[in-house]
């Protein structure tokens, strides 16, 4: 059973990116040193961030883009009404009409295809967002020094340790990234199967309108 809508998941993740992306610009410590980073980095064996000074630092860059991700998450779940809206609407406009209309829905293509446009958008973006963390977790994960085989201190460098050579994808391998993909595709789960479950609540009523 569902105690919060999509709408309001959404909105509330929007919310926590907000306030990740201003510890990021202001204090990234904060994030860096948390008790979730570390237990789940302590407990998976993956590195720490490596330590960068505040001019190289990444992390303000990273708070404008979780910014403008939760502005889009925002202005999508504003203004895309849900399932729910198009048919309480529906049921209003019957209500009020002096003439019976049954079967408004079934009959107006238009409505119709309005009341399954959010689902169909936040299913997908739901879906494409787990596939994009899950891999994200998934490349962090295997990339650990067990998988290697290589020991931390061993002749390769050890894992995390800094490479004259490093790529761009090297410096996804600490444990701070592992934790928002992995929060991400848990998130981005729970939301997918919320809104399986408002199709389906939706669905009696859809016929009924």
């Amino acid at each position: 059973m569902r105690f919060l809508s999509s709408k309001t998941l959404i909105q509330a993740h929007a919310l926590f990116l907000f306030v990740l992306a201003i510890y990021l610009t202001r204090s990234p410590e904060v994030v860096t040193d948390s008790d979730v980073v570390f237990m789940l980095g302590e407990v998976l064996r993956i590195d720490r961030a490596p330590s960068l000074s505040r001019p190289q630092s990444p992390f303000a860059l990273c708070g404008i883009l979780l910014v403008a991700d939760a502005l889009v998450d925002l202005i999508l779940v504003t203004k895309v009404p849900q399932i729910s809206e198009i048919l309480a609407m529906a049921e209003a406009a019957r209500s009020a009409s002096p003439i019976p209309i049954g079967g408004a829905m079934r009959t107006n293509p238009f409505m119709a295809r309005l009341a399954s446009l959010y689902s169909e958008i936040w299913t997908l973006l739901s879906a494409a967002r787990f596939c994009l963390f899950f891999a994200v977790s998934f490349f962090i994960y295997q990339s650990k020094p067990s998988a290697w085989g290589v020991d931390d201190t061993g002749s390769l460098g050890g894992y995390g340790a800094p490479k004259a050579s490093a790529s761009g994808l090297d410096q996804l391998k600490n444990r701070v990234i592992f934790t928002y993909g992995f929060m991400e595709m848990m998130f981005w789960l729970w939301i997918y199967l919320t809104l399986r479950e408002e199709r389906q609540e939706a669905a009696a009523r859809f016929v009924e309108e």
